[in-house]
């Protein structure tokens, strides 16, 4: 790291103690993880919308077994529409295809190596103020990129996770750009995310970063991870299933949103593919204090589940802004055994679930969002000046504001789901879901980009948590904004 670069994150760090830390939710050794309550993680459903934007839509009849090489892509006859209003943008494709289901997983190490690690410059993300955790002295368990891709009549788009805190949109944007140049795909039909954990590198350039090496490195294996998944797409069929597991609301609501929806992938002989599990709680397990690079609970649930299953999964955080971990009482030796004994609860109800999943009728909807989001929040505002931030941020005069998306995507009439760009708020996500009429809701957190808090407007510093989350928000008005703008695809669907 060049001196320049060391000054302005020093100066960073320095403000960050006047104003308090930036760790990103709490730390999860404390003894209240095991406490709290949980409730229904679905919500109820409203009217339909207003809105009539065309959506991305393909159908087929189940188990027909037909394939191409269908894609978001426009070929054949295709209808395409665009509108804008205001900050907010609409662009669909729909196009010709496959009859049925076509999926694919692929799954990458992306840990940074020994030799890597020795240079001691890859900061662990997610806890206090930049370099007071330190680089990472080694790798506990290895992270990784899994990739999922979904098609049907030639309607498809790709989903990534990624075992980090966040990615800041320099990163989301390189992937996507470098996927759709490897494929047919559209970046908006690109989705890639972060669970969160709090043992991982920093990109997002909030706690000291890691060198440009790396983070090309692993921009790069994500990319090619995604691509894989979707050149190695077979006929399938989706089952889905939806159930509830302990999570607690360290805001103090007694409510959480502790949805867990599995969503499992077989070939049409009944071989399973993969299978991607959408569950919100922070991986906060490990604190401040481990300097080993982990997946924390996440790690130990896909661990169990893979074993259970015999086949890739992916984990998505879901609703997780003000949701952590709530472990079973016990004694354990290590924070890393608290972990594993949640990560293992976790995967025996998601084992579960996948046994009595329903099946999806092959039909993808697809729709996009963007708008432009204030970036209100001072020291986000200083660390974007300081240039040590992975995002872009643009300057409006002496104001700050960030482009930002979300997409929206329905796999038959069983399940809605959306790409939530940051960590949605317990009662924000509800509310998200209760615009929703299919009986499976899913909500990808972190996923598209990581910008931080969403808070309802009408939660903005009552006092909950001492305003933590807050602290870490573009803004009082973004929760709300990112809301309406992802109901508004939500109710624009009329296929459901």
């Amino acid at each position: 790291m060049s001196m320049t670069a060391s000054y302005r994150l020093s100066l960073f760090a320095s403000c960050l103690l006047v104003a308090g830390p930036l760790a990103c939710g709490d730390d999860g050794t404390a003894s209240s993880a095991s406490e709290g309550s949980t409730s229904e993680g679905t919500n109820g459903t409203t009217g339909e919308g207003t809105t009539t934007e065309a959506m991305s839509t393909g159908s087929a009849t189940a188990g027909s077994g037909s394939s191409s090489s269908g894609s978001g892509s426009t070929t054949g006859d295709p209808t395409t529409g665009s509108t804008t209003t205001g900050h907010t943008t609409t662009t669909t494709t729909t196009t010709g295809g496959a009859d049925g289901f076509r999926v694919g997983f692929d799954v990458i190490d992306v840990s940074p190596t020994p030799r890597q690690i020795e240079n001691k410059n890859i900061y662990m993300g997610a806890y206090g103020a930049p370099f007071t955790r330190g680089p990472t002295e080694g790798v506990h368990d290895p992270i990784f990129v899994r990739s999922m891709a979904i098609e049907a009549d030639g309607v498809g788009f790709v989903m990534a996770i990624v075992d980090l805190p966040g990615m800041g949109n320099q990163n989301t944007r390189a992937i996507r750009k470098r996927v759709a140049k490897l494929s047919d795909l559209e970046e908006q039909n690109v989705l890639i995310g972060t669970t969160h954990n709090h043992s991982s590198p920093d990109f997002m350039g909030l706690w000291g970063g890691v060198p440009d090496s790396y983070r090309d490195q692993l921009n790069e294996q994500a990319a090619m991870s995604m691509v894989a998944a979707w050149e190695t797409r077979e006929d399938a069929e989706l089952f889905v299933a939806t159930g509830t597991a302990p999570n607690r609301n360290r805001r103090g609501w007694e409510f959480t949103d502790d949805a867990m929806i599995v969503l499992d992938a077989r070939d049409l002989e009944g071989k399973r593919l993969g299978t991607l599990v959408n569950f919100a709680a922070h991986p906060v397990i490990l604190g401040m204090d481990n300097k080993e690079v982990s997946c924390d609970y996440t790690g130990y649930f896909v661990q169990a589940l893979e074993k259970e299953i015999g086949a890739p999964v992916a984990f998505f955080n879901g609703t997780l802004g003000d949701a952590s971990p709530k472990v079973p009482a016990g004694d354990y030796p290590t924070d890393f055994d608290r972990a594993a004994a949640y990560g293992e609860l976790l995967a025996g109800i998601a084992s579960n679930l996948v046994q009595e999943a329903e099946i999806i009728e092959p039909e993808v909807a697809l729709d996009y969002r963007e708008w432009i989001q204030s970036v209100d929040n001072f020291l986000f505002q200083l660390a974007a000046q300081l240039g040590i931030l992975q995002y872009d941020f643009d300057m409006i005069g002496l104001d700050q504001e960030v482009l930002t998306q979300s997409v929206y995507f329905r796999l038959g009439t069983q399940v809605q789901g959306v790409a939530f760009p940051g960590e949605s708020l317990t009662r924000n996500g509800l509310e998200i879901k209760g615009a929703m009429k299919a009986p499976h809701r899913i909500i990808l957190g972190n996923t598209g980009d990581a910008l931080g808090y969403f808070i309802p407007s009408d939660e903005w510093k009552i006092g909950l948590n001492d305003d933590y989350e807050e602290s870490v928000s573009l803004g009082k008005d973004a929760g709300d904004n990112a809301r309406d703008a992802i109901i508004s695809m939500i109710e624009a669907d009329k296929g459901i």
